[in-house]
């Protein structure tokens, strides 16, 4: 059941949904932060002035790591932010179909008789 301040009491334990759903687009704007910070595109590409040096062969290397590591992140953010949204639909639909069973309907009085 939901109560006035959003939280949801589902078997036990208590749920906030409303907060769910902020983790959800709170990681939903941490990706999108990873994405437009571009990090990977800050580091020099090419041969940093030094043809054949290693200095440049480990700035490709850093390079490298630092697109793989994003796509990581960015891809494990973005499952989180989906399954948090889901988990938030889910206890809602929960909640709903609960709330409708435990409603009783209140018996409207007939006209009253004259005694």
């Amino acid at each position: 059941m939901v109560t006035n301040d959003g939280e949801a009491f589902v078997t036990g334990y208590q749920v906030v949904v409303g907060k769910i759903r902020g983790t959800s687009q709170a990681a939903g704007r941490v990706v999108e932060g990873l994405r437009g910070a571009g990090c990977p595109a800050a580091v020099p590409a090419g041969d940093l002035g030094m043809p054949g040096s290693r200095a440049a062969l480990a700035m490709a290397r850093v390079k490298h790591v630092l697109v793989s590591r994003q796509a990581r992140f960015e891809a494990r953010l973005d499952i989180h932010a989906g399954n948090m949204a889901k988990a938030a639909d889910l206890y809602s639909a929960q909640d709903a179909a609960a709330a409708a069973d435990i409603t009783v309907p209140v018996p409207v009085p007939g006209p009253v008789k004259a005694g």
